[in-house]
Parts: C-alpha cells; sequence; structure tokens
C-alpha cells in the first residue's frame, strides 16, 4: 500500500529538509501518544515518561543518519549495547515500551512514516483494552507471604493444618536458608478465602511465633520475567 511507503528515494540518499521535519514530527507525535497510554493504569516517573516521549524522535535521528551506512550502523548496534548494560532492569511492561519507543523510532528514521503512525495506533489500542478487561487482571485474593523461621521449627505440619483452614490454596515455592541469623526464610503463595483477611492471616502466622512476617497482595519483581 502507498501510505506503508517509505519517503525516501531509493537512487537519492540525500535526505531534505522536508523529509526530516517530517521524520521529526511524526515520531514526536507518536512519542508522546505513546507515553500518554503508557501513564494509563501505571506507576510511572516524570523522567521515564520524557524518555519514552522523545526516544522515537532519538531513534529516527541515528537511523537517518546511518542510512545504509554499514560502519555506522555497526557503531550505533554497539552504542546501543553499551545502553542496555549501563540501564536499570525494568518490569516487562517498561521493558514493552521502550521496545514499541525503538520500533517507532526505527520506522520513522527509515521513512515508513505511515506505518510508524499505524503500528503506534494498533498497539496503543491493543495497550489500553488490555489494562481494561479481566484478561491479564491478577487475583485480588491471591497473597504472596514470606516468613522466617528458626532453623528446628516444623513448618510442614503448621501451615498445612493453618493454610488449611484460611486458604483454598497454599503452595510453598521457595526455601532460603539465612546463614547469619541461623534461620529458614519461607515463601509461599497464597489464594485466601474470600471471608479471610489479610490481618486474619498474619494473626494466624503470628501465633506459630515466627521471626519475621511479610504480606504482600503482589509478588516482589524479580530478575528475571
Amino acid at each position: 500500500m502507498q501510505m506503508f511507503n517509505s519517503i525516501f528515494s531509493t537512487s537519492n540518499n540525500n535526505i531534505t529538509l522536508m523529509q526530516i521535519s517530517l521524520i521529526f514530527g511524526v515520531s514526536v507525535a507518536m512519542g508522546i501518544l505513546h507515553a500518554a497510554v503508557y501513564k494509563y493504569k501505571a506507576n510511572y516517573t516524570k523522567e521515564f515518561v520524557i524518555t519514552l516521549s522523545l526516544m522515537p524522535t532519538i531513534i529516527a535521528v541515528i537511523i537517518a543518519l546511518v542510512n545504509g551506512n554499514l560502519g555506522a550502523g555497526v557503531a550505533v548496534a554497539g552504542t546501543f549495547s553499551l545502553i542496555k548494560f549501563r540501564s536499570a532492569a525494568g518490569s516487562s511492561k517498561e521493558m514493552l515500551a521502550i521496545l514499541l519507543a525503538m520500533a517507532i523510532g526505527l520506522a520513522t528514521g527509515m521513512g515508513y512514516l505511515g506505518l510508524a503512525i499505524f503500528m503506534t495506533v494498533i498497539m496503543s489500542g491493543s495497550i489500553l483494552i488490555f489494562e481494561t478487561i479481566s484478561f491479564a487482571q491478577v487475583n485480588q485474593n491471591r497473597r504472596h507471604l514470606l516468613v522466617t523461621v528458626p532453623m528446628d521449627f516444623d513448618y510442614d505440619q503448621f501451615f498445612e493444618k493453618q493454610f488449611g483452614t484460611s486458604c483454598k490454596q497454599a503452595d510453598l515455592i521457595s526455601l532460603k536458608y539465612k546463614k547469619k541469623k541461623e534461620a529458614l526464610i519461607l515463601e509461599y503463595q497464597v489464594l485466601l478465602d474470600k471471608k479471610i483477611t489479610d490481618k486474619r492471616l498474619v494473626d494466624t502466622v503470628l501465633s506459630a511465633g515466627p521471626l519475621d512476617v511479610v504480606l504482600n497482595k503482589q509478588m516482589p519483581k524479580k530478575k528475571y520475567l
């Protein structure tokens, strides 16, 4: 289709002022739209939103400058790898946002403005739909429980008995030994009964005399996805 063709000519590698202006305009507009959609139902910082808004433009300029130069392309790839290792690990949603911003910048930098607009609108609509429907929604009764107990504590018998009266499901997903405290850290994924409150669950666990108890509604972020 005509709208998905590149604005660059295959016979001429020179970039005109009109072409670079179109690239800048579309990149900034799509970056702002992408950042606005990311903010919907997300915990974000001002710096990250600004980064998402401007990243497509920066990448588009880099791609336009490379413009078929193999040596420059290799140098740019090396630069991106350095940025990757200097960046802190983020959540899955942040990674998706960065990848989409890069895809927008690549499309506009190569002159495929129609494709960049189409891709941004479709992906933004998909993100809004997934955020609204219950497809990826976490069960509101699911909890993540961290319990620190002494080494000689018989946790199997106690927690099986207590969780059986307050939880529909309780899974021990990890067991960690803490050498300094001579203690075990038990990590549970539990599904509460609708009549059981968080306070009641904590009181039940505290009756065993653990060294420490941490209850979260969501599982803490891992280094892997």
